[in-house]
């Protein structure tokens, strides 16, 4: 039985790569093949899983992170299909858990400014594609911190997060940056820049935002999506995930982005379709799963393929909902690694983690025993 084990790191916890071991170290058959497939869907971990898939070289640069603090960065240069590739996760250099509490403050403070700051290092690499992924982002600027960086000039900006004081943009050169480069921004979050589902209504409040700041904020939004339309012909609010990283997403369009699912691109890099096809089992899934994973998530996408070759697929995670609704059509069998009531500190301990990991592991595997091949 060749056993291939899939699953997305548990954020705050372990890693997909240390996960997927986990399974692979617990299971008790012998015969076939253990693959080890990191793997991950435009969040945390996306530039790690294309590293194990196609290796690279990790290129540190000295930036600044969301309230301009100086941070060391890496992103990943790597090669496929004879394209340069840079691989860059907005988190590492702007992510929410670089805050130690998201406050009122810190949302009225917080710039994606140092995202765009590693986007011209990318550029300067002679890539012929840089990849954005935009999971875990802290900011809710509507990606103009990225813009100022990248050239464009916000009139009426003074300091901290400039969609609360920028009166109106002009792309300028920013616009020009990309034309030779294809930048793809990794997502599979389909909200749209600004409106009730918008960046800040949806987002805001996990980044520390009020009700009064994320009325302000979405208004200012709305602006800019009304400017950019009339302007450059692009309405932010009919291209679904712009609304994405606090409208990073959005931001991205405007100079040449094309927002694209997080998972299928990553799917599609580490060979994962190729690998699904070739195994008999395969094991899934993430920190939590519940109605939401079907909207892109690891999970999901990976029970869909393994559903197209109709291998059996069992998901395992730190917590699960009751009620999975639609994704129990695909992903029927779901298991939550824990034992018992559990404070949630406990819970995300590493090793706590990876040792229930492989007790689930092993116990699984016990009922494959008798159809062994």
């Amino acid at each position: 039985m060749n056993i291939l084990a899939a699953i997305d790191s548990f954020k705050q916890s372990a890693t997909s790569f240390e996960l997927n071991q986990a399974v692979l170290n617990g299971w008790t058959l012998k015969n076939g093949q253990k693959i080890n497939c990191p793997i991950a869907d435009g969040g945390e971990g996306t530039a790690d899983a294309i590293y194990h898939a196609l290796g690279g070289k990790w290129r540190e640069v000295e930036g600044v992170d969301l309230l301009f603090r100086k941070r060391s960065c890496k992103y990943l240069l790597t090669t496929y299909e004879e394209k340069q590739i840079a691989v860059i996760e907005s988190a590492s250099v702007i992510g929410l858990d670089l805050l130690k509490q998201p406050t009122d403050q810190t949302i009225r403070s917080a710039s994606s400014f140092g995202l765009g700051e590693l986007l011209k290092d990318a550029l300067s690499q002679g890539v012929n594609q840089i990849i954005v992924t935009l999971g875990g982002s802290g900011c809710s600027d509507g990606g103009l911190g990225v813009l100022q960086s990248l050239g464009a000039k916000l009139e009426g900006y003074t300091e901290g997060n400039p969609l609360l004081t920028t009166k109106k943009i002009e792309l300028g050169q920013s616009k020009e940056k990309f034309k030779k480069v294809q930048l793809l921004v990794a997502t599979d979050v389909m909200n749209p820049y600004s409106n009730e589902q918008g960046a800040a209504y949806i987002y805001g409040k996990q980044k520390g935002g009020t009700k009064k700041i994320l009325d302000f904020l979405d208004e200012r939004a709305n602006e800019v999506a009304k400017q950019m339309k009339q302007e450059v012909g692009v309405d932010l609010n009919e291209i679904p995930g712009s609304g994405a990283a606090g409208g990073i997403g959005g931001a991205l369009t405007l100079v040449g982005g094309k927002i694209t699912s997080g998972f299928l691109l990553v799917a599609k890099l580490i060979g994962l379709e190729k690998a699904i096809k070739q195994s008999d089992l395969v094991i899934t899934g993430e920190g939590r799963i519940d109605q939401q994973t079907i909207n892109g998530k690891v999970p999901y996408g990976v029970a869909r393929l393994a559903q197209k070759y109709q291998k059996k697929v069992i998901a395992l995670c730190g917590s699960r909902e009751k009620n999975l609704g639609a994704l129990e059509e695909v992903l029927p069998s779901v298991f939550s690694i824990q034992l018992g009531p559990i404070e949630l500190k406990e819970a995300l301990k590493r090793e706590e983690t990876l040792e229930k990991v492989t007790l689930m592991a092993r116990n699984i595997s016990y009922l494959f025993e008798n159809n062994d091949s």
